[in-house]
């Protein structure tokens, strides 16, 4: 791999090339694996189940695609020993990013056209679950993203609504991960060791939640395994929450550390071999989580995942250039779709469980499915296109770039004070979340773009 490599200045502020298209395929995926799943049930026990196993990983990218492009701009000021940004603006652009668009199509489908889950997903898809939510606490629970941490709560409302609770967790843990790396890094320890090292914990944390699951579970019914995943307690609440998922956050922090690292060294050309080499290693990867250690699939996924984002925004040539993989998935379709790619995510289960509850789907075997697919598209996708540009992308306007010029100098968060930061390290903890910035104050801007 070093051989294949030439060094040559930098430019990696800008944003990068093929996100926007890995965003579309994750949520393309998970719509198609949920029509399979809720509308065309059949076809769980056929041969196009093999295909929704697969399908099912689309949320498995979503979270590798968090864990890079938002620890991604963090890593880079503490290598280049720079200030950590705003805590504020950091806070406010992940509420911008997220709650809007949440909170319009929660309101919409779970409190006017009665398309939510009212007793939670293990409840079947009868009428006594899909609904319109009426009790206040559980309204309140929803609208704040809290219910996945309340046992009787859990998976109400939106259906995919409880990786958001996982996602908004992250953001916390990211923050706090940041601060800490800076303390550390300060005193003299290894950045090397240090920013792989968070990473690395995240992921033994999520292994090991996923392994404990998988022996808790081991002579169950499905019936009892799904509500010990998915039902009314706490075991589904930890294995639902971002300790369950850790993993797959860190497996896209660890690519953020190494597309980091490249830049620090002035490496600007990865050869097409190389990137041959990382999607030859995701299939097998993948591979080898479908066929010997199905348990860990979802695991073994988000690594594949990792391995593919990495094939993707390597660059190509000394001016940057995308490569041929990133340049096919800026294919205006592909990037289109990845611009919704959240709208999508939050609306097509509703539109499908209104369509069960309505009796207006086409059938429930495999030949239905593609007219099923077709029918939810034919509403989601216009449906997300007018919440992208009616309230993602007014919110997204609000957004401020969070990097600035240092206070405290090096590695010490522009905007804390020297007694938060004092508390902090007597502590070793701090409750509010922390900035990202770009690896120059210049590119706080083309960060913000590629984290939206």
């Amino acid at each position: 791999m070093q051989e294949s490599i030439t060094k040559v200045r930098p430019s990696w502020g800008r944003r990068l090339a093929g996100i926007e298209g890995l965003r579309g395929i994750a949520a393309i995926s998970v719509l198609l694996y949920h029509l399979g799943l809720g509308a065309s049930y059949q076809v769980l026990i056929g041969p196009v189940s093999i295909l929704l196993t697969l399908l099912d990983q689309g949320l498995t990218l979503f979270f590798v695609l968090s864990g890079f492009l938002l620890f991604r701009p963090f890593v880079t000021t503490l290598m280049e020993d720079k200030a950590l940004p705003s805590i504020r603006r950091y806070a406010r652009n992940r509420l911008l990013r997220i709650y809007p668009a949440y909170v319009v199509i929660f309101v919409v489908t779970g409190l006017i056209f009665a398309a939510a889950f009212i007793k939670g997903s293990t409840h079947g898809l009868g009428p006594d679950n899909i609904g319109r939510i009426t009790d206040p606490v559980q309204i309140l629970a929803n609208l704040a993203l809290v219910q996945m941490l309340i046992p009787s709560f859990v998976m109400t409302g939106l259906p995919v609504s409880w990786s958001l609770t996982a996602e908004v967790s992250f953001y916390i843990i990211l923050a706090l991960i940041a601060i800490w790396s800076a303390r550390l890094i300060r005193r003299g320890a290894s950045k090397t060791a240090v920013l792989f090292g968070f990473p690395v914990g995240m992921i033994a944390l999520g292994v090991g939640v996923t392994l404990w699951g998988y022996k808790a579970t081991l002579g169950l019914s499905p019936a009892a395994a799904g509500d010990f995943a998915f039902g009314q307690n706490w075991t589904a609440v930890l294995l639902r929450s971002v300790l369950g998922q850790a993993d797959l956050f860190g497996y896209g922090m660890i690519a953020a550390v190494v597309v980091a690292k490249l830049h620090d060294r002035d490496v600007h050309r990865v050869s097409t071999g190389s990137k041959i080499v990382l999607l030859l290693a995701a299939g097998l990867v993948e591979l080898t989580g479908f066929t010997l250690l199905r348990p860990l699939l979802s695991n073994m996924s988000g690594i594949a995942a990792a391995l593919i984002l990495l094939a993707v925004v390597l660059p190509s040539s000394r001016h940057g250039n995308a490569n041929r993989a990133a340049k096919v998935l800026e294919w205006l379709p592909f990037r289109f779709t990845g611009l919704i790619s959240y709208s999508i995510y939050l609306w097509h289960l509703p539109i499908l469980l209104w369509l069960i509850s309505h009796d207006m789907l086409f059938g429930s075997n495999a030949r239905s499915m593609p007219l099923n697919g077709l029918l939810v598209l034919a509403i989601a996708l216009p449906l997300s296109t007018l919440t992208y540009y009616l309230v993602e992308r007014p919110a997204m306007k609000l957004k401020k770039p969070t990097g600035r010029p240092a206070k405290g100098g090096p590695g010490v968060p522009g905007g804390i004070s020297s007694a938060e930061v004092a508390s902090f390290e007597r502590s070793g903890s701090m409750s509010s979340p922390v900035g990202i910035s770009g690896a120059k104050p210049a590119d706080s801007r083309e960060f913000l773009e590629e984290t939206r």
